[in-house]
């Protein structure tokens, strides 16, 4: 990845976003983040699908369809 291709993605506002809210579920304590674990237990109980904390994300531009 060249200089350029690096600024232009850490200057995106998905990027930013991201970067944010990493920071944000880092700097919280091991019991906080027990307790958002138990509520997303208690709000998807009961349900056969495994317990998600947090949204998935994927980064990167999406793909482009031929044709």
């Amino acid at each position: 990845m060249t200089r350029v291709e690096t600024i232009k993605i850490e200057k995106s506002s998905a990027v930013t976003s991201l970067r944010k809210e990493q920071a944000h579920e880092q700097a919280k304590s091991p019991q906080e983040r027990d307790q958002d674990l138990e509520r997303a237990l208690k709000d998807t109980f009961p349900a056969s699908d495994p317990v998600s904390v947090t949204n998935p994300t994927t980064s990167g531009e999406p793909t482009k369809k031929a044709g």
